[in-house]
């Protein structure tokens, strides 16, 4: 029998293809769902659970492991990726930086700064409930649109990165140089996500629209989580990976 809540995330009549809708519903499993830690369910439990053909399912993870997200192997299954696995690492990288590193001159633009509730994971990640600062900026050379981050500071930062600041710095300056604080590691993931209607909008992109997403979760010396970011790019941009230790692995 189909399981309702796997069944319930796809829109059998949307226009957006049934296998990116799989695809982005099995990454927002992994590490959550028991079933999706290490090694994901065979081919036939997957069409069980969303109701789907095995064509799709095939497609579905054929995009995930794209994107690294899965590792298929011949006669064995489909397993997590090694950069979709909670693991700590010691570098960071600025959007700006890896776009800079690949021979563009990029523009960083605010795009939202305010203070709000965090979401869920936000909250959890922070260890409390209390409002947080948040930065959306986006990212563009000679006026093409490249990508959007969205930054979480916890509260008892937001005082001390300004407006100008976070228009002008990007978020790891503002970390090291700005605030003088010390990165001990960050967890950093990558998984698929819908575009927002605002960052449709920024990008030119339709709503709804799969994008990719780095998250970053940024732990500080004393202070313990001191960030907590997304990246949000599109498949023309993302042509680079971060590796387990951190560096920039472009894809050519």
């Amino acid at each position: 029998m189909p399981d309702a809540v796997f069944v319930a995330a796809l829109d059998m009549n949307g226009a957006e293809p049934l296998y990116l809708q799989v695809a982005r519903h099995i990454s927002s499993l992994i590490g959550k769902d028991s079933r999706f830690v290490d090694r994901l369910p065979s081919e036939a439990e997957l069409c069980r659970l969303y109701a789907v053909s095995r064509i799709t399912i095939r497609q579905a993870l054929a995009s995930l492991a794209e994107r690294d997200i899965v590792v298929r192997q011949h006669g064995r299954g489909t397993f997590v990726g090694s950069l979709h696995r909670p693991g700590r690492q010691k570098t960071i990288h600025s959007f700006f930086d890896i776009l800079s590193s690949k021979g563009l001159r990029p523009e960083m633009i605010m795009l939202d700064y305010q203070m709000r509730l965090p979401p869920q994971e936000v909250a959890k990640a922070f260890e409390t409930v209390e409002q947080a600062l948040f930065i959306r900026r986006g990212y563009r050379s000679e006026h093409t649109p490249l990508g959007v981050t969205e930054v979480f500071y916890p509260g008892h930062l937001a005082s001390a990165i300004t407006r100008e600041m976070a228009s002008a710095r990007t978020s790891t300056a503002i970390l090291r140089e700005e605030l003088g604080l010390r990165v001990t590691h960050a967890d950093i993931s990558i998984g698929l996500s819908r575009a927002s209607e605002d960052v449709a909008q920024w990008m030119k992109l339709s709503e709804q629209t799969t994008l990719m997403r780095i998250e970053r979760i940024t732990t500080c010396a004393e202070l313990g989580v001191c960030e907590y970011s997304r990246l949000l790019v599109s498949e023309a941009t993302a042509d680079f990976r971060i590796g387990l230790n951190g560096d920039i692995i472009h894809n050519y």
